[in-house]
């Protein structure tokens, strides 16, 4: 069944009506964005949905991923995708974009957070100085393709995320309801490696995109906002359409 991320949460109502119908992972933005979150509201966050983890150290899980890392890449992501199912629902993410690094240690400790996504242009190599798993973006735009640099590397990222880039958002990527071509994620499942897929995702078409692509999991953001507020009639919509596939 297709794992959901739900992303750009602000509100307790809305992490809970993600959590109450089904999402696999809960999306925080603490990078420049309008959906951007305080700490103090990402706590509250998380007291409303932790009761449903399944406790576990994240440094242990991220090392236990990490020793895994001479497997081949279809053989380490789907590793990675089993750990991380098996936390328990639904997972804390934090998105970050180009951000220091004592500054997403900070807020992975403040929350807490179970995961951590970097959407900008980090070397992938970050990814082993954050003690919880890693959601790694790459922009799939005219110049891609599923060989680039970093995309299979072991050892590093838990989890690959193809998103759209946008050229006129500049360094805000991310949350801007433009799809890509969704053949190019296929290409990557036809090499059976489990990623996320991001880019004008909504209740109306993730069915489709899902049947198309075959990934992982879907991430969204925009397309479950109403006067960019998170719907819940939308969210729930979205995660039915989704696991429907």
């Amino acid at each position: 069944m297709t794992v959901v991320k739900i992303c750009g949460v602000r509100t307790v109502e809305a992490a809970v009506t993600a959590a109450e119908n089904g999402a696999d992972v809960i999306g925080m933005i603490f990078a420049p964005s309008p959906r951007l979150i305080d700490i103090s509201t990402a706590q509250e966050i998380a007291k409303a949905v932790v009761p449903a983890h399944t406790k576990r150290d994240p440094a242990a899980t991220t090392d236990e991923l990490n020793r895994e890392c001479n497997m081949s890449a279809p053989e380490y992501f789907k590793a990675c995708s089993d750990k991380l199912l098996s936390y328990g629902r639904p997972l804390l993410c934090g998105v970050f974009q180009n951000q220091d690094l004592d500054h997403i240690l900070s807020v992975v400790r403040q929350v807490p957070l179970d995961l951590v996504q970097l959407h900008g242009t980090e070397p992938v190599q970050m990814a082993r100085q954050i003690p919880v798993p890693v959601i790694k973006v790459f922009h799939v735009g005219a110049d891609f393709t599923v060989d680039t640099a970093g995309l299979f590397d072991t050892g590093y990222h838990s989890v690959i995320l193809l998103d759209t880039k946008v050229p006129a958002a500049g360094t805000q990527q991310g949350g801007h309801g433009v799809q890509f071509d969704w053949t190019v994620a296929r290409s990557l499942s036809d090499r059976n490696v489990p990623f996320l897929m991001a880019g004008g995702l909504s209740p109306d078409n993730v069915n489709e995109a899902v049947k198309v692509a075959r990934p992982w999991g879907v991430d969204v953001s925009s397309g479950v906002e109403t006067d960019r507020a998170k719907d819940p009639a939308k969210i729930q919509a979205f995660i039915n359409n989704a696991k429907a596939a």
